[in-house]
């Protein structure tokens, strides 16, 4: 680390100089082109693996499903003729795709392009921590515990242009799923590729209306150049969608005011200080994204109940948004977002409440130092390096260690990259950790503490959790009784903290007034296609 001092501070020296010219260079953005700066890089564009906010924004770009999102957040026709209505008591959807649709290097697009995808996805062989958005579908229980045939799927291809889905029960929210999660994949190139598919622009094959040109796993600009096989291209109004990432919000709002870029994602503490000024083009919308500690259930400290309770009751979520962050973010209530589903007229988390209470804190604190057989308490927290974690991280730790003073808290800033692997691998004790929904209803969420989930990263277990989990997927309908149970199982976690909610995040961006038709849905993200 100390052999090369001066190689490095020439690099520190560039890097200065570089963003200074940046800056105060003239804006080379052009009407057919968008300059924009996000704060994730983009870990894959395998649709069967992307299960971070980079590449899911990505992927909205790049791919498209049987059905859509329209610029206002509703579902439509995408690959497909028509929304269907499914049959056999509502399980069964058979769905053509319209004529000329094809790949991004001219090939057509099939319906046994998405049943392959699918089915690569579900299979237990390929680990995907996305297979748990199929869990609907008939035998999918079968496949994923008892190694059913993967080809028992209910999914499958009856000609090149007709796709049949079977599901286990009704499902109401399953347009959405079609619309935000069974993404095809180019069948002929994962063969070719395997594992490098999605991993670099050339091993990347898109359907939507953007390629991603001059990107790989370790990027950090790239660009979105128009689909010419698209069949919507003649709608797409511009041609490339400049992007980098800026984890730095304040330097990203600097771009933004000096006419560099057109649209900057920022976070943190940089939002009051522009509302101050009162720079233009500032928007704040919900998100259906919460974000929450992730506990490892093997470890001795952060699988102990009474830890959990007393770190969740220590926290003040109402400091936490309205001040530390102060971006619109709003303090959680459970692990569902609030403006997401109501009953009997009421918002979901009506009568939930995650409060501060340094009280309640001390006394599950002292349960667990005698539980454990311990009085200090040290645990590592991991955090991704973005200016929003980093806020959230000092936040944590000043806060916890200030209400329970035998409790040690240690940072570790890594990328998100690096965290979520480390997620996946159950190397970790503790991790915050951020997740979008892709549907309007609280399952998706819930399943973050279900065992059987493919998204619990610790493993947590509780047979009530569960079972509720249970009754709640054999609930057909969009209704309050499906509804209150899952205010229930939201409840329950909020005091078992299978994992600890923290606030819903706020879409923050500044964009151009020359920029039009670009939106910031709750459920999903800006799609560049429509924007004029």
């Amino acid at each position: 680390m100390k052999k090369k001092p001066l190689i490095t501070i020439s690099v520190v020296l560039l890097v200065v100089l570089g963003s200074y010219t940046l800056l105060n260079q003239k804006s080379k953005t052009s009407k057919d082109q968008l300059s924009v700066t996000v704060q994730n890089p983009i870990t894959t564009l395998d649709p069967n693996f992307a299960d971070d906010i980079g590449s899911n924004w990505a992927e909205t770009q790049t791919l498209e499903g049987l059905y859509t999102l329209s610029d206002k957040g509703q579902v439509i026709p995408g690959m497909a003729q028509s929304i269907v209505k499914p049959t056999n008591d509502n399980k069964v959807y058979t769905i053509k795709l319209k004529d000329n649709q094809k790949w991004s290097d001219g090939s057509a697009v099939t319906a046994q392009d998405f049943v392959d995808s699918a089915k690569r996805q579900v299979n237990p062989s390929s680990k995907s921590t996305r297979a748990n958005h199929f869990k609907d579908l008939a035998n999918y229980d079968e496949i994923r515990k008892n190694s059913s045939d993967i080809d028992n799927l209910g999914i499958k291809a009856i000609d090149n242009k007709t796709i049949e889905i079977t599901l286990s029960h009704p499902v109401p929210y399953f347009n959405f799923i079609l619309a935000n999660q069974l993404y095809p994949i180019n069948s002929a190139k994962v063969k070719q590729y395997g594992k490098k598919y999605g991993q670099t622009d050339q091993t990347t094959m898109s359907n939507g209306a953007y390629m991603i040109k001059k990107w790989n796993q370790s990027a950090t600009s790239w660009e979105f150049v128009k689909n010419p096989y698209y069949a919507g291209a003649n709608q797409v109004h511009y041609q490339t969608i400049k992007s980098t990432v800026v984890k730095d919000a304040t330097l990203a709002s600097k771009q933004y005011i000096a006419g560099q870029v057109d649209e900057a994602e920022i976070s943190g503490s940089v939002i009051g200080d522009l509302k101050k000024k009162n720079i233009s083009g500032m928007q704040s919308k919900p998100k259906g994204r919460m974000v929450f500690i992730v506990w490892q259930s093997q470890d001795k400290i952060t699988s102990n109940t009474n830890f959990k309770r007393a770190i969740s009751y220590a926290i003040d979520r109402q400091v936490l948004a309205n001040q530390t962050l102060g971006d619109g973010s709003v303090a959680a209530k459970s692990i569902v977002p609030s403006n997401e589903v109501t009953i009997d007229g009421q918002d979901f988390n009506k009568n939930l409440d995650l409060p501060f209470d340094k009280d309640k804190a001390t006394s599950y604190l002292k349960q667990a130092q005698k539980e454990l057989n311990q009085k200090k308490i040290s645990i590592t927290l991991n955090i991704a390096d973005t200016d929003g974690y980093n806020l959230l991280g000092t936040y944590l730790k000043h806060r916890i260690e200030t209400v329970l003073p035998d409790v040690t808290i240690n940072l570790n800033k890594m990328p998100l990259n690096a965290e979520i692997a480390a997620f996946n691998s159950r190397n970790f004790q503790a991790g915050t950790l951020s997740w979008s929904t892709d549907y309007n209803d609280p399952i998706d969420f819930l399943d973050m503490a279900y065992s059987n989930g493919a998204i619990n990263f610790t493993k947590w277990h509780n047979e009530k959790y569960d079972n509720l989990i249970e009754q709640i997927n054999q609930q057909g309908e969009a209704n309050d009784s499906r509804y209150q149970l899952q205010q229930e199982a939201a409840k329950l976690n909020n005091d078992l903290n299978g994992v600890t909610p923290l606030y819903q995040m706020s879409n923050v961006h500044l964009l151009k007034s020359t920029v039009k038709n670009l939106n910031y849905p709750l459920i999903g993200y800006q799609n560049y296609k429509y924007a004029k």
